[in-house]
Parts: structure tokens; C-alpha cells; sequence
């Protein structure tokens, strides 16, 4: 696996998304602490003003169940 700090700009940028996102849907293990190094090489680089620009997903989160008695 290739050091986040020899990795071009770009590179790195598309990386650091990828690790987030893996991380955010459970994909990996070591995902999370990827994504974090991927990110900490971001904001030296860049400063820590930067944003990942990938969009997140809106899928739809999970409803609260309804009770079972009416409120007036």
C-alpha cells in the first residue's frame, strides 16, 4: 500500500474519499484509520479549511414506528 504522503494531490484526494466512504458503510476494518490518515495528510498539505467535495448519500434513514395509541 502506497504512504499517503507520496501520492499526488489528486491521488490522494480520490483515496481519501474512497476510504470514507468504505469506512461510513462498514466496508473495512481499517477503513476509518485509513481515511483518517488520508485526511491528516490532506490538512497538511492543503490546511484545515479543506473539504472532501464527494457527495453523501440522502438515502432515506429508517422511520421511528408509529405508537400504537392516537394523541389527540
Amino acid at each position: 500500500m502506497t504512504h499517503p504522503g507520496d501520492l499526488s494531490d489528486r491521488e490522494l484526494v480520490k483515496r481519501a474519499q474512497q476510504w470514507r466512504r468504505q469506512s461510513l458503510y462498514g466496508g473495512s476494518r481499517n477503513a476509518g484509520r485509513l481515511a483518517r490518515e488520508h485526511e491528516a495528510e490532506m490538512r497538511q498539505r492543503f490546511g484545515g479549511g479543506t473539504t472532501l467535495s464527494a457527495p453523501l448519500t440522502m438515502r432515506p434513514l429508517a422511520r421511528r414506528p408509529r405508537p400504537w395509541w392516537r394523541v389527540w
